[in-house]
């Protein structure tokens, strides 16, 4: 019960001491709080299978992480292929991929998924901490987080750039300071950036867009000895950035294999990330959207924004537009800075029942830590777990089976199957990590083999004008490809090639011990084959099958 108020007699006669209300024991939770669990929960147990499966680039990232670990150093030389063996290899993500390795090590895949999952949740929660720390409405800096989620969703998989997106957040924070700082925070955050993503080259640009945007302030605007003082910051803290880039194992080879690949324009042309966003398809639809009500946003602001922001926007929208891959750092960047801008005339819309105003009332009692800290713990023991609760598997530990060619992979394993393999370009990754031993063509890290390789692949797979000469440039010796591929039909029915194995999935063919003239009857044969062996049990096909 209540105690009662305590009378008491002083000079001004009786007076009553009012009573005090018992203190909750945790304030409910903060915004970026809410953020932080909902992504770091939900995306593991939601998101796991593009999480893990949307390409081969995890498993090659976990393998050069083991790789490392194992060996107690850096990858200098290329030990997993047979187009580039031994051929000179810059690891610009080397950090992230040890990171990765350790995860795994300690909780399997399930740990590699949570480990993203606490990347996606935390760069998130920054961008809505960054916006309610620069007195942006609640409301509006939780549906400006929604909003950059929803344009970034379609990259998140679980490899190294889920560093750069917590980077990235961290630097914007650093620049829409509002009184000049001392860059030593620039210095550390690009010191750890170089070592874990190339993605710092972004970092670079971020700050030269402010540098710009601030020499424009000052020649153009009016506040010009605040935006001079600006200038000379963003002029220090863009060649701290610079310098603190050089302290990575690989030293200005760094910089120059990150900036050569970005000129790579075949590979660029042929990579599906970095094309430019399809707009019959889902996100990029839904990136068209968000960009013109960033556009409507501007134009009923009346105002416009800073020159660094501006620039900013301008930036952010170029380069979602060029790339795929680039519309999540339109999300954690562009839109933050918006809503910066469009907060006041926010404000003053109407609140239709008051739900902004109890937003705001309910944000401004709330607490961080005591929400967030026990749900790492619990996603840690999940993690070490492997992602069991009890007899329920809720995060998978294994790369899916329906698409990536574990069957086919195992079997050629276990029955010793030597070569030079050639494989479909995003089993690459898949094929370094499940048969370490064996030699392949390519992989995702198209910034290695460079642009005679990934054409040499992309002749072959599109049965272009000489495929048949790469394969024997190369000197192919055993093929894993997509059961439907076309360039599986096609070898299917030459006899230089016998299918040795066949699922549902993949198919494993091996050079014919004679080369025969191929008749209709024989490639009709080897057709049927290839059109039945789904139907039947996985497995090596007998030598009537061949």
């Amino acid at each position: 019960m209540d105690q009662p108020a305590v009378r008491s007699v002083g000079r001004g006669g009786p007076r009553s001491t009012p009573s005090i209300p018992p203190r909750s024991v945790v304030a409910p939770p903060s915004v970026p709080a809410v953020v932080f669990i909902l992504l770091a929960v939900l995306v593991p147990l939601g998101l796991q299978q593009p999480l893990l499966n949307s390409d081969g680039d995890l498993a090659r990232h976990l393998r050069h992480g083991r790789y490392m670990l194992e060996h107690g150093g850096l990858i200098h030389t290329d030990p997993f292929s047979f187009t580039r063996h031994g051929a000179p290899f810059v690891g610009f993500e080397y950090g992230s991929q040890l990171l990765y390795a350790l995860a795994e090590q300690i909780g399997g895949l399930a740990g590699v998924t949570i480990l993203a999952g606490l990347l996606i949740g935390l760069a998130y929660a920054l961008v809505t901490r960054f916006l309610i720390r620069r007195g942006v409405d609640p409301l509006l800096a939780y549906l400006t987080t929604v909003l950059a989620a929803v344009v970034g969703v379609g990259h998140w998989v679980a490899r190294p750039h889920l560093f750069s997106f917590v980077a990235v957040i961290v630097l914007l924070d650093l620049l829409e300071r509002r009184a000049p700082t001392r860059v030593l925070p620039f210095v550390v955050l690009f010191i750890v950036w170089a070592n874990l993503h190339g993605g710092f080259i972004f970092g670079w640009i971020l700050i030269a867009i402010y540098l710009f945007g601030s020499v424009g302030e000052m020649l153009l605007g009016n506040a010009r000895d605040h935006w001079k003082s600006m200038v000379g910051y963003y002029a220090k803290a863009l060649a701290a950035a610079i310098g603190a880039t050089l302290l990575n194992p690989h030293g200005l080879a760094l910089h120059r294999h990150v900036i050569d690949f970005l000129g790579e324009q075949y590979i660029f042309d042929n990579t599906s990330e970095f094309m430019s966003p399809d707009f019959h398809e889902l996100g990029a639809k839904l990136f068209l959207v968000v960009l013109l009500g960033c556009i409507a946003a501007l134009g009923l602001k009346g105002s416009r924004p800073t020159l660094p922001r501006l620039l900013l926007l301008c930036a952010g929208t170029g380069f979602g537009l060029l790339a795929v891959r680039n519309m999540s750092l339109f999300g954690l960047t562009a839109l933050p800075v918006l809503a910066l801008h469009v907060d006041d005339a926010w404000r003053r819309l109407p609140d239709p029942g008051g739900v902004r105003g109890r937003f705001e009332q309910t944000a401004g009692r709330t607490s961080t830590l005591p929400w967030v800290l026990p749900v790492v713990v619990l996603l840690c023991g999940l993690a070490l777990a492997h992602g069991r609760l009890g007899r329920l598997q809720l995060i998978d530990n294994r790369f899916d089976a329906t698409v990536f060619p574990l069957a086919a992979v195992a079997k050629a394993r276990n029955a010793h199957l030597e070569g030079n393999l050639f494989s479909e370009f995003a089993w690459g990754g898949y094929l370094i990590y499940a048969w370490p031993e064996q030699k392949i063509f390519i992989d995702g890290g198209t910034d290695f083999f460079g642009e005679e390789v990934f054409r040499g692949y992309s002749t072959i797979k599109r049965l272009s004008p000489g495929w048949r000469d790469v394969l024997k440039k190369w000197g192919i010796s055993l093929i894993l490809l997509r059961r439907e591929s076309a360039l599986t039909h096609e070898l299917a029915r030459d006899a230089v090639w016998n299918l040795w194995y066949c699922d549902s999935l993949a198919v494993v063919l091996r050079p014919s011990a004679d080369t025969l003239a191929v008749t209709p009857a024989m490639a009709d044969s080897a057709e049927h084959a290839l059109n039945g062996c789904a139907k039947q049990s996985s497995g090596p096909l007998s030598d009537s099958h061949q």
